[in-house]
């Protein structure tokens, strides 16, 4: 009959082991968590107040404004930009936010000097600010400018691991009126 596995020796074992990798390559470097979403960064300014939250399934959402406003509506145009922000952004959209850096992505000389610099479509050079949006890497200030932004809890973000303001990439759109 085979003998009985002891789990204690087992455990035992397992901790030497550990032990052993850990005095010869060192112990693991301390890791700073990460929230995972740009809400849950809590983002600083008055573009970041209000949070938009589509809910149900892209085309039932759609379907169902159709059906009550039609194709044509301006309420079916901002829906459909809110369910593609909610692929950048996740489930809560700042929808003052990502409203605002398309148009200064439209408004100002900087989608075109993205363009120029790194030979993408306007298509991606949209998509790719919008991702570094939604990872907090550039943020819309209170006024409107676009700057590169240090997320807090990183290595580089401000002291007291508040939101660093690094560079200010767009200044905020004049609007005529």
């Amino acid at each position: 009959m085979a003998a009985k596995k002891n789990p204690a020796a087992r455990r035992a074992r397992e901790a030497t082991r550990r032990a052993a990798a850990a005095e010869r390559i060192g112990p693991r470097p301390v890791m700073t968590p990460r929230p995972r979403t740009l809400h849950s960064l809590k983002p600083p300014g008055a573009y970041y107040e209000e949070w938009h939250t589509p809910v149900g399934d892209d085309e039932e959402v759609i379907a169902m404004l159709t059906e009550t406003y039609g194709a044509d509506s301006g309420e079916v145009f901002t829906m459909r930009l809110m369910l593609e922000y909610r692929t950048f952004y996740g489930p809560k959209v700042p929808f003052a936010a990502a409203g605002h850096l398309d148009l200064i992505l439209r408004d100002s000389a900087l989608a075109a000097e993205l363009q120029q610099s790194m030979g993408s479509t306007s298509d991606d050079i949209r998509e790719s600010l919008h991702s570094l949006h939604a990872q907090g890497l550039v943020l819309v200030d209170g006024d409107g400018s676009l700057w590169m932004t240090v997320p807090p809890g990183t290595p580089l973000s401000a002291p007291g691991g508040q939101w660093a303001f690094v560079e200010q990439k767009v200044s905020a759109p004049v609007l005529e009126g």
